[in-house]
């Protein structure tokens, strides 16, 4: 069984990752040939704190008490009172540090006196300007005091940090609903064909031992062998269709094993059946119980004791995929009764583990039932192995 990265730490490790690239990226942007500037990395990392304390809230507070329990309003309303605090409050009161400014030039190259033009010195230097915090600057558009630009600036920032905290946590909650959901889905799938395996099972096995019990007095060797029959059917129930898959030989073996318990009841010119298989089968794997649907719901609502009756399966191998058709007749059955319930599980179970790679359609024409079942060879689906 394949196993899944926990999706919360994953989650978390992203925001690790996050934080320590914007942790040391001052260390880079703030070093030249003399080594790295240390105040302003420490002025640097001064700023983010706030925002740094703003996520920490956000994601492991604010989150877990308000936008998990889908309290929408009350999320909304103390990410901005935690805004305010922050951003707002705390700079009035307790102000905000700033860097020393840095030399508008660092040193001299030359220095010659111009002597055909005038006495006027010219210099020759390195300028540098000293680097521009935009958080610093003041909106240009609104006539407000320096601070409070600063602060609109960060209050700005702070939106946008909470906006991307939210989103990369919906994002990692749809994925853990999505595995949840598909776990729902294959703990489905098991409970149907649990209830594939308990359809056959009683009533079936009910009616054979009936008829073993008549067969005792009638025909002694024949309801040995039908107690043969009987017990290689129980041991495939029981044990290999608990299995994700069973080998296309042994599903065709319990076919097989399965008509000729089925006929046991029925004279020979009661029922016209034909079986056809290739003369090959391919070493391949497929859900168990699987084809036997459509043999069962053949001889379930294809089969009248006043009239003649036929049943007609098919199997032939198309380039890559494995093609079975039953033909039954109807006698009189409606179309509920031709398709039955069986029939509606296989369409849950087909969609459930092909996810619509396969083809599974259903026909009514003169008397006759045909279901068409094309399934691909190679049971490439893992829906058991997630």
């Amino acid at each position: 069984m394949r196993k899944h990265p926990n999706p919360a730490i994953l989650e978390n490790g992203i925001y690790a990752l996050i934080w320590i690239i914007v942790a040391v990226v001052p260390l880079f942007g703030y070093y030249d040939t003399g080594g790295i500037h240390w105040p302003e990395v420490f002025h640097f990392w001064q700023r983010i704190l706030p925002f740094f304390a703003l996520f920490l809230i956000n994601n492991y507070l604010l989150t877990a008490l308000f936008l998990k329990r889908k309290r929408y309003g009350m999320y909304v309303l103390f990410a901005a009172l935690l805004v305010c605090v922050l951003f707002v409050a705390g700079p009035v009161f307790f102000g905000k540090p700033h860097p020393q400014p840095i030399p508008r030039f660092v040193e001299f190259e030359q220095f010659e006196r111009n002597e055909r033009a005038s006495e006027v010195p010219v210099w020759h230097g390195k300028f540098i300007r000293p680097p521009r915090d935009i958080r610093n600057q003041r909106l240009p558009w609104l006539p407000m005091p320096f601070k409070w630009g600063c602060m609109l600036n960060d209050c700005l920032l702070a939106l946008l940090l909470i906006g991307f905290n939210v989103a990369i946590h919906l994002l990692f909650r749809s994925i853990q609903d999505a595995r949840r959901l598909k776990e729902l889905e294959s703990q489905n799938l098991k409970a149907e064909l649990q209830y594939l395996k308990m359809q056959v099972n009683p009533h079936f096995f009910m009616n054979m031992l009936n008829n073993i019990h008549a067969l005792i007095d009638i025909d002694a060797e024949k309801a040995k062998e039908t107690v043969i029959d009987l017990s290689r059917i129980m041991r495939y129930v029981l044990y290999d269709a608990d299995r994700p898959t069973v080998a296309l030989r042994k599903e065709v073996e319990f076919i097989e094993n399965y008509i000729a318990l089925m006929m046991s009841r029925y004279q020979p010119d009661q029922l016209d059946l034909r079986t056809e298989y290739p003369d090959e089968l391919p070493d391949v794997q497929i859900p168990p119980l699987l084809l036997v649907t459509l043999t069962e719901n053949a001889f379930k609502h294809g089969i009248s004791y006043r009239h003649p009756s036929f049943i007609h399966t098919r199997m032939t191998l198309e380039q890559g995929w494995i093609v079975y058709v039953v033909s039954n007749s109807m006698n009189g059955s409606n179309s509920a009764d031709a398709a039955g319930v069986g029939l509606e599980i296989l369409r849950k179970r087909l969609l459930l583990l092909y996810e619509n790679q396969q083809m599974f359609t259903v026909e009514q024409e003169d008397g006759v039932f045909r279901a068409t079942l094309k399934i691909p060879i190679e049971y490439a689906h893992t829906l058991y192995n997630d």
